[in-house]
């Protein structure tokens, strides 16, 4: 458990590294329609992260949580 929690600890700079020194043009660049770009895939991560550290704070704290899901689409619009 130790050894999970020590690895995600990191995925910040790992992230942080990947992008580092990229251009605007490079992080907003989507190479299909229906794909991605790098920016919206690291601004879905942060909004992700918020989001399940809402979720297991409930679980943690109520009886009975409410996990509502939530549409990933509508927030890289």
């Amino acid at each position: 458990m130790e050894k999970l929690i020590e690895d995600y600890s990191q995925d910040y700079a790992l992230l942080r590294e990947a992008v580092e020194g990229l251009s605007e043009e490079e992080l907003r660049f989507q190479p299909g329609p229906d794909k991605w770009s790098i920016h919206q895939i690291v601004i879905h991560v942060t909004d992700d992260e918020i989001l399940s550290t809402h979720r297991l704070r409930k679980v943690l704290a109520e009886d009975e949580p409410l996990l509502l899901s939530f549409d990933q689409e509508a927030w890289t619009d």
